[in-house]
């Protein structure tokens, strides 16, 4: 078996000089660095991680804890696919020279317990901390054992953390001008759980672009708890009946599969999209979501949430070895695509539209 001494005599460097490059030390020459790095790999030296540990008091692990119910609930959604963005994850890191260890979290289990029980085991470097809410618990707990983490997702409203997210203003700011340019002023605003970070995040910027152009929000449109189907139903059928106020002639949805709920509804109604109401989604590369066939190709933001993998694992790295600074190197908001379909159109006269 190749041992650091072997190295350090093929270089003709100090073991703990090799020590130290092989470690990742700023200490030492970045020619030297690499000039150990390829001496190794020629050599095919593995490092011993318990020496590595005892060393450098670093494990180049990191850790994931998953809520089980939360990612079924995902998965039962058309959300994105979990097991991806975990093995794509792992890969990341492995490049990196990290490994990742992916814990569930159990329903008898509390989300702190469990991020106390691998702290107190000494085996992780940081954690990354998947579906963050505005009062998250994890946080608030990390931020008060100062130990290293990766918001996946963004941090909630008020506190400066590293994260890696898609772009949420953008997913509600390119669709909502777009309607707004094709002459929609009633524009219905329906989001999941309103205690995510995102869903706040969006809500905000669904008013401060109305704001911008100057329309005030219909504040009976704005419906944060979509995700709940029988409650959907209530406030949409509430909504087209028009003794709340104006109908909507556009629907924003924070999901595809909350689109596919509204179309089904929009269905039932009589209504045609994009003739009578246009219809707009959030795409986060989750599974295909059927929509009723007489649903027209859908206009959509669109994002692979798997792909936050390698950036994930870059900023996870980062937080593990520099401690958590906000900046360029630990804040990643990745841009989404606008994907134009064929589910919007001007507004329907019939609904409140201009004529």
């Amino acid at each position: 078996m190749v041992s650091l001494r072997d190295v350090s005599k093929k270089v003709g460097l100090s073991t703990a000089t090799v020590s130290r490059a092989l470690n990742g030390f700023d200490d030492v020459h970045p020619k030297t660095r690499a000039r150990v790095e390829e001496a190794a790999r020629e050599l095919g030296y593995v490092a011993n991680r318990a020496a590595k540990l005892l060393v450098s008091g670093k494990s180049n692990i990191i850790c994931l804890i998953a809520d089980l119910e939360l990612v079924r609930q995902t998965r039962d959604a058309g959300g994105p696919d979990f097991l991806e963005l975990i093995s794509r994850l792992s890969c990341e890191l492995a490049e990196r020279g990290f490994d990742l260890v992916f814990s569930v979290k159990s329903p008898n289990e509390t989300a702190v317990a469990k991020y106390q029980d691998m702290i107190k085991r000494g085996i992780v470097d940081a954690f990354i901390v998947g579906a963050p809410m505005q009062d998250d618990p994890r946080i608030t707990f990390l931020k008060e054992v100062d130990f290293p983490f990766v918001v996946h997702g963004l941090p909630p409203v008020g506190t400066d953390l590293p994260f890696v997210s898609v772009d949420n203003a953008q997913i509600v700011r390119d669709p909502l001008l777009a309607l707004l340019d094709l002459g929609h002023k009633h524009i219905a605003f329906v989001q999941g759980p309103p205690d995510t970070t995102h869903a706040v995040q969006r809500h905000d910027t669904y008013r401060e672009v109305l704001n911008e152009v100057g329309l005030a929000a219909d504040e009976h449109m704005i419906i944060m708890d979509g995700d709940n189907p029988s409650k959907l139903k209530a406030q949409l059928l509430g909504l087209f009946s028009g003794r709340l106020g104006p109908k909507p002639t556009a629907i924003m949805c924070g999901s595809v599969a909350l689109a596919q709920d509204c179309a089904n509804i929009l269905v039932e109604l009589g209504l045609k999209v994009p003739d009578d109401v246009s219809l707009v989604a959030n795409d986060d590369g989750g599974n295909p979501v059927r929509l009723d066939p007489s649903i027209p190709e859908l206009c959509r933001t669109y994002f692979d949430w798997s792909d936050t993998s390698g950036p994930l694992a870059e900023v996870a790295i980062n937080v593990s070895q520099k401690g958590m600074k906000p900046g360029p190197d630990q804040c990643r908001n990745l841009a989404c695509e606008m994907i134009f379909g064929k589910s919007i159109g001007r507004p329907s006269p019939g609904l409140g539209g201009e004529a």
